[in-house]
């Protein structure tokens, strides 16, 4: 195969147009043909071209690569038969002409190579390199690799010729394709067992987190039941207790009146008979009957103020006890207080190793609340409890000082809250409609460091020792007020100073019942 060089042979060098067209297109030699452009060389160097044509033919051959030259300004183009072979052509089945090599190729690939041209030819690219697909006689489709440059401008440097090669690369873009293939199947199980990996962490923080709940839902049912055993068994306490003390105190007042009738007839007797036999004389003397009068009235009316305070007592654990569980009832707040206040009297009251806790009560004005009664009266009993505790502790340690805790009612508008708040009581005078309660328990106690503060709402979190507290009081006590309710229970504590407990609650509230149905768990 002979290409066919300029006529100065340097690539460089510009050639005009009509000089272009006067050269002969790139053919085929023939054996025995001479090339017409070179008639002025000796058969030596005609023979050593020829073997050259050859050799390359040779070369091109063992590369699997194929031979193309394109005439620009003629569109005249010269594919060598490797090149045709490599589509399963023979020589001449392709025309020499550049609309032979776009009929061939996939339509899809044609503005691609049309644009990577266009690229080359105005100097965006340093060498025109595509890759594309073209028919082969078969009917199939194979991927072609063709790389060429401009190797001939005219005289304003325009490109003239180009020349470059053709290879098969099918082999080579279908295990490219193959591996790509893979590649994507690979990043598709990945991202699959990603995914899966992500369901089953999601779905194990999902049983995890229900679990959690179930737990906590059993600890509260469990703790609603021993509480709803307990009130039972402390209401049939109460009865059981106000029987016999309700006999008691009905009798004691007649016979306080049949002690002083006979007092009163003994007096007499003294009276009208000064002088009694000798056997009378002596028993009253060893009877010292002045201290027996003035006892026995004593003791009677000590009796009777002992089972009032029995009554007290135990009209305060029937009304701490029996509040027809499970419903809603309007009660006023303070008989709960108070309730709660006489059954832990025998810890408010002085101790021989400590002094008296005194209480001290400013209630508000307070419509009746619509509210669990006996759940609420437990939350009072154990804020205070743990008030009580507080205070005990501190005297431990400081005799001097004076134990206090001030309980607070009040109402506030619908659009005021307190529990977030840190402004004084509000003064109800000056406040517009009234919704909204709030009961302030405070001690003046040592008070909570904040790092334990913000875990006391916390289940089985205590900072008593081991067997003086579950760590559910409050716990208990937030659930009541916060989800039965649909209240704000708050803490406010400084050290030294001493703590406050804030409950906010309405004056109305939504039956628990419905609310539980629309509940997560």
């Amino acid at each position: 195969m002979h290409i066919e060089e300029p006529a100065t042979h340097e690539l460089e060098t510009p050639l005009s147009v009509q000089d272009s067209q006067s050269l002969p297109e790139l053919q085929p030699l023939q054996k025995g043909q001479k090339d017409l452009s070179q008639e002025d060389l000796s058969q030596e160097n005609f023979d050593t071209s020829e073997c050259s044509q050859a050799a390359l033919q040779m070369a091109l051959i063992a590369s699997g690569l194929g031979l193309w030259s394109w005439n620009l300004v003629t569109d005249k183009t010269y594919y060598d038969p490797q090149w045709k072979r490599i589509l399963e052509y023979e020589v001449d089945e392709i025309d020499n002409d550049h609309k032979s090599f776009e009929q061939l190729v996939h339509p899809q690939d044609l503005p691609r190579i049309r644009q990577v041209l266009h690229d080359y030819l105005q100097g965006c690219t340093p060498v025109f390199e595509v890759e594309l697909r073209m028919l082969t006689k078969s009917g199939e489709w194979k991927w072609i690799l063709t790389c060429g440059k401009v190797f001939q401008w005219d005289e304003f440097d325009k490109p003239v010729r180009m020349a470059g090669t053709h290879k098969d690369i099918s082999q080579d873009k279908a295990i490219a394709i193959q591996q790509y293939q893979l590649f994507e199947q690979v990043q598709k199980e990945i991202a699959q067992r990603q995914s899966t990996e992500d369901q089953v962490r999601e779905k194990s923080q999902q049983l995890k987190i229900t679990l959690d709940e179930l737990k906590y839902t059993q600890k509260q049912l469990l703790q609603n039941q021993k509480m709803a055993n307990l009130g039972q068994l402390v209401a049939d306490m109460a009865n059981e207790i106000n029987n016999p003390v309700s006999f008691i105190y009905g009798n004691l007042h007649p016979a306080s009146q049949y002690a002083e009738d006979l007092i009163r007839v003994i007096e007499l007797y003294q009276h009208y008979y000064p002088t009694p036999t000798p056997v009378i004389a002596s028993h009253l003397q060893r009877l010292d009957l002045g201290f027996v009068k003035t006892d026995f009235l004593k003791l009677l009316w000590s009796m009777r103020a002992g089972s009032e305070r029995v009554k007290e007592i135990v009209f305060a654990l029937r009304n701490f006890s029996s509040s027809d569980e499970g419903q809603m009832k309007n009660v006023d707040l303070h008989e709960g207080l108070d309730s709660v206040l006489r059954i832990l009297q025998h810890r408010l009251k002085q101790q021989p190793d400590r002094a008296g806790i005194e209480v001290i009560k400013t209630f508000g004005e307070l419509p009746l609340i619509q509210c669990y009664p006996g759940d609420l009266n437990q939350v009072f009993m154990n804020i205070l409890t743990n008030a009580i505790d507080a205070l005990e502790e501190r005297m431990k340690h400081d005799y001097s000082f004076t134990p206090k805790i001030l309980i607070h009612t009040e109402i506030v508008s619908s659009h005021l809250t307190l529990v977030n708040s840190n402004e004084p009581w509000v003064n109800i005078n000056q406040l517009g409609k009234k919704h909204k309660v709030i009961i302030r328990i405070y001690d003046n106690g040592k008070g909570i460091l904040p790092h334990i503060q913000r875990h006391i709402f916390e289940p089985f979190f205590t900072t008593k020792l081991l067997g003086n507290g579950k760590g559910l009081g409050l716990s208990i006590s937030r659930e009541i007020i916060v989800e039965k309710h649909q209240g704000k229970l708050k803490c406010n504590s400084k050290l030294g100073q001493g703590t406050e407990l804030v409950i906010e609650m309405n004056t109305t509230a939504k039956h628990y019942a419905a609310i539980r149905k629309h509940a997560s768990f």
